[in-house]
């Protein structure tokens, strides 16, 4: 997960003995077609292929602990994240990456991850990230 430019700012405060912000109990994953990049509004999708604005709530405890891994530090889901049952896009959406927020609408870009290999989503698909798919890494 490359992270955000909140993210990196309350870490290096952080260092400097500013507080940190308290962690959710939840967070929120968008979709999109691009690299969201660090503000998290590039090629943002969730709203299109959803057919609802908003994005799709995930319990922070849904992730296993970070463990080293893959040339840093990681963590991944551990069950199946679905974005939607019924994708309601017209068009078929190239799904390359995806966002970590704090918030619902709005909120707190935290960071994001790139698919493995983009997959099209069409009229009617489920999007969803299988166990162990969501990869958040630290590097």
């Amino acid at each position: 997960m490359a992270f955000s430019q909140y993210l990196a700012t309350a870490v290096l405060n952080w260092l400097k003995g500013t507080t940190f912000p308290t962690a959710g109990a939840t967070l929120y994953v968008s979709i999109h077609t691009a690299d969201p990049g660090v503000d998290g509004l590039t090629a943002d999708v969730t709203a299109t292929v959803r057919g609802t604005s908003g994005r799709v709530a995930v319990t922070a405890t849904a992730f296993t602990s970070p463990a080293s891994g893959g040339g840093g530090f990681q963590m991944s889901n551990t069950g199946v994240i679905s974005i939607t049952a019924n994708a309601a896009n017209v068009a078929t959406q190239r799904i390359s990456h995806f966002g970590v927020w704090s918030a619902n609408t709005a909120g707190n870009f935290l960071g994001s991850g790139a698919l493995t290999t983009p997959v099209d989503v069409v009229t009617n698909d489920t999007v969803q990230f299988n166990i162990g798919a969501m990869i958040l890494r630290a590097v």
